[in-house]
């Protein structure tokens, strides 16, 4: 498929922004251009990454006829509303996940995206790790049989500050949880059914106030009969973990390592390694992996349909729609409510 020369802005130039922004500029055929509420932070990031454009305001960016798709890296309470208005100006869009804190928000906005005929990626990082990308393509091959179990775990070396500068919003499920609720639904290849979550604040007992927690482990039930187990963390304190075993029929797929570079020190008394830190040095492949994928959606020809522009952009199965943003939020959204009924909860899909 031909391709044409895009330009993409990045909406907020926060930690994700940033990221976004600089593995765009090394993107062949993207003109970076970026926008900020703060004028002077958007000038300095687009002299430093070259940037073709800089905005003060993120609805200059979407009225200029120069751009052909956004990357929004918002807050995701702003997310839904950006996407409506990305939509409306006939940008293609890529949105950091969550789409928004709850599903009732996310709907409007899905409904203006179909309606504009743009297409659209989630920002579910993770399928481009080449770890899981492997690992989800072992599932498809059936080598090992049919997927049985995933198990999971993601931890935060300590609580984001960002979080507490949100009021929280339930941060661990609905922000932090959807990367594992769609591991699960990519990994076991079929939909969650029922959800039970078990939260507590261990470690920073103030978050109780904040309607946050620091730990959960939940179970998921899929549709199928899978089930799939998820330990989350804001307090591993040694570093970022972010790691999960595929259990199938015949076999396992472990996925990810804590160690950042590929070095063990033998010595006497012992082994030594490093600690990845956070997930920009965890998923460094992975998000740059992410930005040539949406780079390759913007620069298909006009006219071509939001599936036909995805289809051949990684492996079969891999790129991430509107619809997997919207489930995976359900999920989250049952996720809370059991959480607060302590009780198992069935996933209501919009």
């Amino acid at each position: 498929m031909a391709t044409r020369r895009a330009t993409i802005c990045v909406l907020g130039l926060g930690e994700m922004g940033l990221i976004h922004a600089r593995n765009l500029a090394r993107v062949p055929g993207v003109d970076l251009s970026v926008a900020s509420s703060r004028r002077p932070h958007a000038a300095a990031v687009a002299a430093d990454l070259h940037a073709r454009t800089h905005f003060g305001s993120y609805d200059d960016a979407l009225a200029s006829p120069d751009v052909t798709g956004v990357v929004i890296a918002t807050p995701p309470a702003s997310h839904p509303a950006l996407i409506t208005a990305a939509a409306r100006a006939g940008k293609h869009i890529f949105s950091e996940k969550p789409l928004g804190y709850a599903t009732a928000d996310i709907i409007p906005a899905a409904a203006a995206v179909k309606a504009a005929g743009v297409r659209f990626m989630s920002g579910f990082m993770r399928r481009w790790d080449k770890g899981y990308a492997a690992a989800a393509a072992a599932v498809r091959a059936g080598d090992l049989g049919a997927p049985l179990v995933l198990k999971c775990t993601s931890g935060d070396p300590a609580y984001p500050e960002k979080y507490q500068r949100e009021s929280s919003n339930n941060a661990m499920l609905l922000d932090l949880a959807v990367h594992d609720i769609d591991l699960a639904r990519w990994l076991l290849r079929d939909r969650v059914r029922r959800v039970y979550a078990v939260t507590d604040a261990l470690v920073y007992p103030r978050l109780k106030e904040l309607g946050d927690a620091d730990v959960c482990v939940a179970t998921l039930e899929m549709e199928g009969g899978g089930l799939a187990t998820i330990h989350l963390s804001r307090a591993l304190h040694y570093g970022y973990n972010v790691t999960s075993e595929v259990v199938c029929a015949r076999g396992s797929l472990a996925v990810g390592e804590l160690k950042e570079t590929p070095l063990v020190t033998i010595a006497t008394g012992g082994a030594t390694t490093d600690v990845a830190p956070a997930f920009p040095e965890r998923f460094r492949g992975a998000f740059a992996a992410e930005m040539d994928a949406f780079a390759a959606l913007v620069s298909v020809p006009d006219g071509t349909s939001a599936a036909a522009a995805a289809e051949g952009i990684g492996a079969p199965g891999q790129f991430p729609s509107l619809a997997d943003g919207i489930e995976a939020t359900a999920v989250a959204e049952a996720l809370v409510r059991s959480s607060q009924q302590k009780a198992p909860v069935e996933v209501v899909y919009p």
